[in-house]
């Protein structure tokens, strides 16, 4: 099948890093199902059709809902457009929590892992790929956000056990983003201090390298159980000499999408 031909599913893609991963894909000639958990996936879903002349469906799902994402999984996978790529994106970024604040980590699991772990299922009739997001700081520890934290670590563990399992039907690999976007009433000034701070580049990664990691990927078709970090080395800890900012200073900016901080925004990352 073509690029022409396939369709893709990207969840958490109304905003952010899942709109710009859904038009570069648009742009390439996927065709497109949209997840969102409200309607705002409908405006791009018109905007991409009309734009790039492709097939777009909008879905709107709570993948804290585990059992409807697991019929949903089955109805794509048997349904007249299946994917033959899933990009799980979408995220929940809660608010700094206590290591025993299980209500923050079952919503992240719910999000992190085990929607993304239903939605293989829409694969396995046709084979195909799926690329995880998972997040360059994970290498920190912080322990400001234990579920997420907890729940991100789990992703990065079922992408090799799935990429394993699954071969060579399925291929499953992972993009871990650092530092992307201002968070909500910050600027691009905020964003670049914190960057010089927490990677060793000192700037920010780019929207448009996390597209390009996707699109390698896809291309790659010997590669699979991988982990691409597209973060200026964040993972690597600041640069050497460097005075790194503390947890608490930084904990409003930790995820790689810098700044979702509602227990229930899932899928805008």
């Amino acid at each position: 099948m073509t690029a022409e031909q396939r369709w893709a599913l990207v969840t958490g893609a109304s905003r952010r890093t899942g709109a710009h991963l859904a038009r570069t894909l648009a742009a390439h000639g996927y065709h497109l199902h949209l997840h969102s958990n409200a309607s705002a996936s409908d405006v791009l879903e018109r905007a991409l059709s009309r734009e790039h002349g492709i097939r777009v469906i909008a879905h709107h799902y709570d993948l804290t809902d585990t059992s409807s994402i697991d019929r949903w999984a089955h109805e794509l996978a048997n349904g007249p457009y299946p994917p033959r790529l899933v990009v799980n994106n979408a995220s929940v970024f809660p608010e700094p929590h206590a290591v025993n604040d299980t209500a923050a980590l079952q919503e992240s699991l719910a999000v992190h892992l085990l929607a993304p772990a239903a939605l293989t299922a829409a694969l396995l009739p046709g084979g195909g790929h799926i690329v995880n997001l998972l997040d360059a700081r994970l290498r920190s520890w912080d322990a400001i956000r234990p579920g997420y934290e907890l729940a991100k670590h789990a992703l990065a563990a079922h992408t090799r056990l799935a990429a394993k399992q699954l071969a060579p039907r399925v291929r499953v690999n992972a993009i871990a983003p650092g530092l992307l976007l201002p968070p909500p009433g910050k600027d691009q000034a905020h964003l670049d201090g914190l960057a010089r701070q927490r990677s060793p580049m000192g700037v920010p990664a780019r929207l448009e390298d996390v597209a390009s990691a996707l699109l390698f990927l896809e291309k790659a078709v010997s590669i699979t159980g991988e982990i691409i970090h597209v973060d200026g080395g964040e993972h690597l800890g600041p640069k050497a000499g460097a005075q790194r900012l503390t947890a608490w200073q930084t904990e409003s900016t930790t995820s790689p999408d810098a700044g979702l901080t509602s227990h229930k925004r899932q899928g805008q990352l």
